[in-house]
């Protein structure tokens, strides 16, 4: 599915909810106007259709404008920055994939769009039939006798109507109605012609002028489309009818200010009903809407009011609370679209020539280093995703590598990662991806194995590695961000004093959330071990923890000489006779790794090409 279609998607998905929630906000407001004019009523209405409209798409204009639609979470920023120089096999990748919807959301985002192109097609032949309907009426009728265009004419003045109004009879039509917007005209069927008396004649003549002056036909064609565009929202369908309804009201008024008697325009508005048969949904008819209601309002008769039951509205809001309990996401979406991706000040992209299988990634001084990586390295740091969770993609994304050296002056204030959102400097990577690389991705839910942190002894005991601790990394991390004094928690002997040190045979970790420990065992993929799974927390343990693990991986990688071996911080010889990783997690931290499956994000590659020259 590309960018577009998805955003399209879940705009429509999301305006089950919110056209629910609007059509709730204006049955609460008709409410509270019953007994004011039906001409605020009618603007209220259409000011509810107006936002059902613009709703969706400033939903889906909201996830178009978003650089790449893809959101993931990021790892809270370690307490110091430094520069990683180390073999491929130990780069260390941060990763926390975010909680993903239920299968049935991702199939029914899948299916969205389709659907409804089919459904808008299907009442796009409504549509047709309404505007071939209103044409022939018009092609198909001949012109008023004088005394009824000297009765236009005269009501006209009075209602204050500069423009010229044709008159035609039409024995198509089976009542009076208005067609056109610039060149109105008033259709009139040959039994209201000569079945009424001049006076009604007058009266109904007067509340189809009553529509050409308030532009009624413009409105109308715009509920039409609405219907047709969201036909599958009865939001819409509901507040178009209520539309329809106040209109009428609207011109009743205006035809009994200009005839002066109510009495004979609702013996008028009888005797059209009883001659009334249908109206293409494109014309506007004297007749339309609740005629009872409507001759007992113009008689003066006292009525509980016309309006719709409670039930439908209380079901609206349970439909509200629902797509809000499933979509609470949706606000930090939104909040995040109106705002441009931080972007390097200067940045300079290079082919690596060195092939000496070393990289650099780093971050220092306002000056962002990325020596000898790969476009999918590349993507793995931008994204926080693991290299299994990126699909598609050309091969040079793999075999090319890159020299990348930016800068960004403001990147001593910029915000640290959090839980929810990824760090500024993973924001301006992507950015210097899409703009250099022009790449294009977007996210996809699969059901992929994945591998359960779960506790390994009935009694919940845990293991000799594993402590918890008060230290908290995440909120140290976001005082910081804030320009707030945090206290830096006591140092260590291992030197991890508040964050994570992945490489191959070790784990270390200070401070840190069972989530989060979950996830540097998906890390393990990129030192030395093969997982290739993402690791869920599901140990149903709270708080921060303290952990070092220690074990031998699949591959023990060749560091060279040994003094490169200690110019990797936190690198210590690996025993290869040592505990397997299943069998440290268990002896070391009293938790297990069991096979599962599941619902995981993956990030799927629309468009990337080789960057240009500097």
């Amino acid at each position: 599915m590309s960018p577009l279609a998805q955003a399209l998607s879940a705009a429509l998905i999301h305006f089950v909810w919110q056209g629910a929630f609007v059509g709730v906000l204006l049955w609460v407001a008709l409410a509270a106007l019953r007994n004011r004019s039906a001409t605020t009523r009618y603007a209220i209405s259409c000011a509810a259709l107006a936002v059902l409209v613009v709703m969706p798409m400033a939903t889906g204009a909201a996830f178009v404008l978003r650089a790449v639609p893809v959101d993931v979470r990021a790892l809270s920023m370690a307490t110091g920055l430094r520069t990683l120089v180390a073999p491929q096999p130990m780069l260390p990748i941060w990763i926390n994939p975010e909680a993903p919807s239920a299968p049935w959301l991702a199939q029914l985002q899948v299916w969205a769009l389709p659907i409804w192109s089919m459904g808008v097609l299907l009442f796009s032949v409504r549509l047709a039939w309404g505007c071939a309907h209103a044409f022939a009426l018009g092609r198909r009728s001949d012109p008023a006798d004088e005394p009824i265009l000297a009765i236009v004419r005269a009501v006209g003045r009075r209602m204050g109507i500069g423009r010229p109004v044709r008159v035609l009879i039409s024995a198509l039509s089976d009542g009076p109605s208005v067609i056109g917007w610039l060149r109105p005209v008033i259709l009139l069927p040959p039994a209201a012609a000569m079945g009424l008396t001049p006076q009604q004649l007058e009266a109904v003549l007067a509340h189809e002028l009553a529509h050409i002056r308030r532009w009624d036909y413009l409105v109308n064609v715009f509920q039409v489309v609405a219907e047709t565009v969201f036909f599958y929202h009865p939001a819409v369908w509901w507040t178009s009818s209520r539309i329809r309804l106040e209109r009428e009201l609207c011109c009743d008024d205006l035809a009994v200010r200009s005839c002066g008697d109510p009495l004979c325009y609702a013996r008028a508005l009888t005797t059209l009903e009883k001659k009334r048969v249908s109206t293409p949904a494109l014309a506007l008819a004297a007749a339309g809407g609740p005629l009872l209601y409507r001759i007992q309002r113009l008689l003066g008769v006292s009525t509980r009011g016309y309006g719709p039951s409670r039930w439908p509205v209380v079901l609206a809001l349970c439909v509200v609370l629902a797509c809000a309990a499933l979509n609470v996401s949706w606000t930090r979406l939104l909040a995040q679209a109106g705002a441009d991706l931080p972007q390097f000040e200067v940045a300079s992209v290079k082919p690596n020539t060195r092939n000496d299988g070393f990289i650099t990634v780093g971050s220092r001084g306002g000056q962002y280093t990325a020596l000898g990586v790969s476009m999918r390295t590349l993507i793995r740091l931008a994204y926080q995703v693991q290299e299994f969770q990126i699909i598609g993609g050309p091969g040079w994304l793999d075999s090319d590598r890159f020299d990348i050296i930016a800068k960004d002056e403001s990147s001593a204030s910029g915000r640290f990662a959090t839980e929810q959102a990824p760090s500024r400097s993973s924001l301006m990577i992507r950015s210097l991806l899409a703009d250099r690389f022009k790449l294009i991705v977007h996210k996809e839910t699969r059901d992929m194995p994945v591998y359960a942190l779960v506790l390994a002894r009935s009694d919940g005991r845990l293991g000799p590695h594993l402590r918890q601790t008060s230290v908290d990394c995440a909120a140290l991390a976001a005082a910081r961000g804030r320009g707030g004094a945090a206290p830096s928690p006591a140092p260590r002997a291992d030197g991890i004093v508040c964050g994570t040190s992945v490489g191959p045979g070790v784990i270390l970790a200070g401070g840190q959330s069972m989530a989060r420990l979950a996830t540097e065992f998906s890390n393990l993929t990129n030192t030395g071990m093969s997982l290739n799974r993402i690791v869920v927390d599901r140990t149903g343990l709270s708080g921060n923890f303290d952990a070092e693990l220690r074990f031998t991986p699949e591959r023990i990688p060749s560091f060279g000489p040994a003094d490169s071996v200690n110019a990797v911080p936190g690198v210590q010889p690996i025993d290869p006779n040592g505990a397997s990783l299943f069998t440290a997690v268990q002896e070391q931290l009293g938790l297990k790794l069991e096979a599962q499956r599941g619902p995981v994000d993956v990030l799927v590659i629309d468009r990337v090409e080789p960057p240009g020259e500097d």
